[in-house]
């Protein structure tokens, strides 16, 4: 099995699929290995991806807190947060002065959830201006939302890097700080991004893999940013993008070109195309 990121890996700078990288999924497929994605996109995107390269699997996505099926959208794997966990997040996140933005699963409709538009940073309000499903409560009735697989933070740096030790430092949940990237133009500069304490990629993709018979030793996962750390560790076959951050290079077996360099492709024709590498 292989699984591809798609931002940073299966896309170029340009958030467009190259022709190579689309014609190496095409042959992988062709070759009987079954392939999926892995991304932190939500179903919409992610599935018009899918549908360009002619995937079949479930797609594991939002980081690894959601499976759902690449035809159908139908929810196969959920890793939601519970009530406890999630009051205990947004406590504190409002005890450090900012906006929780929490994350619901499409079983009650992908819709994301926040506090009063008052209590917005600048960078919380861009990105929640740019959503299309936004719903806004009380921050006492946050706590009780159902299905929520993740809860965000957006600021600047200097802001919420104490935040994120403070829920680095708790055993109950996990957080990542997601940094500017040099190349993407993203409409957010930092996000902290919190689940469940065992929550990831890979989590969810041995749950994937396990429906049909393989174990991650069995998998090779493309990646390049810090949601693809764990992933690129446990799969036997861990490959960093060129453009990876360097945290993923370092754990990674191999490390191939940039998005910009077809380096998706080069990965296949190498470790499963047989470097059978037909340009055209």
């Amino acid at each position: 099995m292989v699984a591809l990121d798609v931002d940073g890996t299966l896309l170029d700078p340009d958030g467009e699929l190259r022709p190579r990288v689309r014609d190496a999924v095409r042959r992988t497929l062709d070759s009987g290995v079954l392939v999926t994605l892995a991304t932190g996109r939500r179903f919409d995107t992610a599935s018009a991806v899918a549908n360009e390269l002619g995937l079949e699997l479930p797609l594991v996505l939002h980081g690894g807190t959601i499976i759902q099926d690449s035809a159908t959208g139908e929810v196969l794997y959920e890793d939601s947060m519970s009530r406890e966990l999630l009051r205990e997040v947004i406590d504190e996140i409002l005890c450090y002065g900012q906006q929780p933005v929490l994350y619901t699963s499409p079983v009650v409709g992908d819709v994301l959830l926040s506090g009063p538009p008052e209590y917005d940073s600048a960078a919380t309000a861009r990105y929640l201006g740019a959503k299309t499903a936004v719903r806004r409560l009380p921050h006492a009735e946050l706590p009780f939302a159902e299905h929520v697989v993740s809860v965000a933070a957006l600021h600047d740096d200097d802001v919420l890097r104490p935040l994120y030790e403070a829920l680095n430092a708790r055993p109950t949940c996990a957080a990542l700080l997601w940094e500017p990237d040099p190349v993407y133009k993203y409409d957010i500069d930092y996000l902290i991004d919190i689940v469940n304490p065992d929550c990831s990629k890979s989590k969810a993709l041995a749950h994937l893999a396990a429906r049909y018979g393989i174990t991650l030793d069995e998998v090779m996962a493309i990646g390049d940013q810090v949601n693809d750390l764990q992933l690129i560790e446990r799969v036997g076959l861990g490959v960093a993008m060129g453009n990876a951050i360097p945290a993923v290079q370092e754990r990674a077996k191999v490390v191939v070109g940039t998005n910009a360099e077809d380096g998706v492709a080069e990965a296949l024709h190498r470790f499963v195309l047989n470097g059978d590498d037909a340009r055209g």
